[in-house]
């Protein structure tokens, strides 16, 4: 293998992550405004470098190899951190103090992570900071990719220990909430009396869903209609809506209690869950926004517990 300094350039890692992505020469070269032949020629050139074929003709299309699947994973490394320090060194040429770029598991977008914004930009005024909403697997990955700094999140405790840090912020249960007039927002309901409700929960296939439907039938019962949705907003308006129950974070369900949105009803489960943690990467040293940030969300889970 040739070594990489001085030949291996970021438009050869945009190329090779374009075929693998859409499984086309042509495709690829229409993504990235190139002609076929100058990709053709920029994926040889990676090849001649790595020293191996990189992708392999297939009646689906262009396949990467094990060794174009390795290069991929390493090209989307390469290419988030030359991203993100582009954005850091913009910031800080226009004045600022940097840049940090945090990841939230959809639940927990409203609390703690609103709170906690406040209070790291009260502290650090001057750090630009992104924050990208979504479900944990997306997530995980983009933090493997370096698009991000920071994951907001269950841990699962299958997390590799080798891979990842966290730091624990709150180790809660699940809890099933109601409106404040539904039929049995009033009531000691039992999990029998909440079947009788439609719900909202994890989406089919999720590891939660998978849990809760499992209970329910060892329990011998049979599972309540189900709406799918990792949406606070959606969440929020169809339990408002007085009809159904909400399968949430023992921590989200207080939050709302508190300010009266939503009372939680007497029922217990029984599912293990991972805590909500910081997480980062153990080959990324973690930058002192990322550390300040962290400090934020344990002083606003803290907050919150205290009362």
């Amino acid at each position: 293998m040739t070594p990489f300094r001085g030949k291996l350039r970021a438009r050869h890692l945009e190329v090779i992550l374009s075929v693998a992505d859409l499984g086309s020469l042509s495709r690829a070269a229409e993504q990235l405004h190139m002609t076929q032949s100058g990709l053709s020629r920029a994926v040889a050139e990676v090849e001649e470098i790595i020293g191996g074929k990189l992708f392999e003709r297939t009646a689906k299309g262009m396949a990467a190899t094990a060794l174009g699947t390795a290069m991929c994973r390493h090209a989307a490394l390469l290419l988030g951190d030359m991203h993100k320090a582009e954005a850091d060194l913009s910031a800080v040429a226009a004045g600022g103090a940097g840049t940090l770029s945090v990841a939230c598991f959809s639940m927990f977008a409203r609390w703690p992570m609103a709170e906690a914004i406040l209070r790291f930009r009260r502290q650090n005024p001057a750090v630009q900071i992104t924050v990208e909403v979504g479900p944990h697997e997306s997530l995980i990955e983009k933090l493997d990719a370096g698009a991000v700094d920071l994951l907001v999140s269950r841990n699962p405790r299958s997390l590799h220990g080798a891979t990842y840090r966290a730091v624990e912020l709150i180790d809660d249960g699940i809890i099933l909430a109601c409106a404040p007039d539904h039929p049995l927002a009033s009531t000691a309901a039992d999990l029998v009396d909440c079947l009788a409700y439609p719900w909202i929960s994890s989406p089919p296939g999720s590891h939660m869903r998978e849990l809760l439907l499992t209970e329910v039938r060892d329990k011998g019962l049979e599972p309540p209609q189900i709406v799918g949705a990792l949406s606070l907003e959606l969440g929020r308006e169809l339990t408002l809506s007085g009809q159904f129950l909400w399968h949430l974070p023992g921590s989200i369900g207080r939050y709302l209690a508190s300010r009266g949105e939503v009372v939680v009803l007497p029922v217990s489960f029984d599912l293990t869950v991972g805590p909500l943690s910081a997480i980062w990467r153990r080959d990324r040293s973690s930058s002192r926004a990322s550390r300040s940030f962290i400090v934020a969300l344990r002083e606003t889970v803290g907050a919150m517990e205290g009362h």
